[in-house]
């Protein structure tokens, strides 16, 4: 079986942890390295979390960890942007009881560093290195270290088979009431991207609300009685009672959405992405009430754009499920 090759770019929260395990534990896949960026919390403690579960599940000798761009291209730049009072999350601001992602994973402190080499450096080096479209990009958290590469070297281009990422909404609520939130801590970084003439994949949060589990589903998954299951289990559990769906405690409800790890198993099982269109996509850069929205199909000047973007806007629980337990249930024997 021919594996297929990846980096991650993380900003390691909860859900982020999650896709990182699951990533690793997939014989499918060859992580050739992870790359952290300023997201959900600030960028020294996503590539500590990062390190922690690489360590968790046993790979810190074969995948590496590059530290990457702490703050955004552009968006912080203008006082009076919202982004600019909020990024980057400072550790010891949220309260860590009621934050879906917390400062620190509830798992040991890594014994392992990153490397020294940035992530942008890292990426454009193994890419330059690589085949024409040999790796494949999967940035779950703000796009900002593939848009700097981009930017610094466009050899790099062809080398990248397609970019999978989590990001971008069309009907769902999300940080605001138009963007995302990867897409709003960084919303240049996303429009360079798509600009870039590379194959992008969306797993919007229009997908990934539907990617949800349930109390009891991540109790079957402790029962597989790992580190990373046990890992799993109580992310889940966390962001169930982080996001107020206690509704869910016998397991019979909608549970809690884990966006990242969706990216991560389309990869493997592409049809758990369902009412997936090929769109005309670019995102508001106008500083307005609607920047960092992803804006689907719109026509200017009667003149449609072209189409540069794979939009997925559903997903299938059960497959979506299945994958995940049997990953890690397949590690566990």
């Amino acid at each position: 079986m021919e594996r297929r090759k990846i980096i991650l770019d993380v900003d390691t929260g909860s859900d982020d942890a999650i896709a990182i395990a699951t990533a690793l534990l997939s014989p499918e896949l060859d992580v050739l390295g992870i790359c952290t960026v300023g997201g959900n919390v600030e960028v020294k403690n996503t590539t500590d979390n990062t390190l922690r579960v690489v360590e968790c599940c046993g790979a810190q000798d074969r995948v590496k960890v590059y530290r990457g761009a702490a703050l955004p291209l552009a968006s912080t730049l203008q006082p009076w942007v919202i982004q600019a009072r909020e990024l980057p999350r400072i550790e010891g601001v949220k309260n860590q009881e009621t934050a879906v992602h917390t400062d620190h994973l509830p798992l040991p402190p890594a014994t392992t560093k990153p490397r020294e080499a940035s992530a942008v450096v890292w990426l454009i080096n193994t890419l330059l290195a690589a085949d024409d479209g040999e790796i494949t990009l999967v940035p779950v958290g703000p796009i900002t270290n593939i848009a700097l590469a981009l930017r610094a070297d466009e050899r790099i281009i062809p080398k990248i088979k397609e970019i999978v990422m989590m990001g971008g909404t069309h009907n769902v609520y999300a940080t605001t009431q138009a963007a995302e939130f990867n897409v709003w801590c960084d919303p240049e970084a996303l429009e360079i991207v798509l600009q870039s003439g590379i194959k992008v994949t969306m797993v919007s949060l229009d997908a990934t609300s539907h990617a949800c589990l349930t109390r009891q589903q991540a109790e079957n998954i402790r029962s597989i009685g790992t580190k990373p299951a046990n890992l799993r289990a109580d992310l889940i559990l966390h962001r169930i009672k982080a996001s107020y769906a206690e509704g869910d405690t016998n397991g019979t409800g909608v549970g809690v959405a884990l966006h990242d790890p969706l990216a991560v198993c389309s990869l493997i099982h592409p049809e758990v992405l369902e009412d997936v269109e090929h769109v005309s996509c670019h995102v508001d850069l106008g500083h307005g009430y609607a920047y960092g929205e992803t804006v689907i199909n719109r026509n200017y000047e009667n003149r449609p754009t072209p189409k540069n973007c794979y939009y997925a806007q559903s997903a299938n629980s059960d497959i979506f499920y299945k994958w995940l337990y049997d990953t890690l249930n397949r590690q566990g024997k």
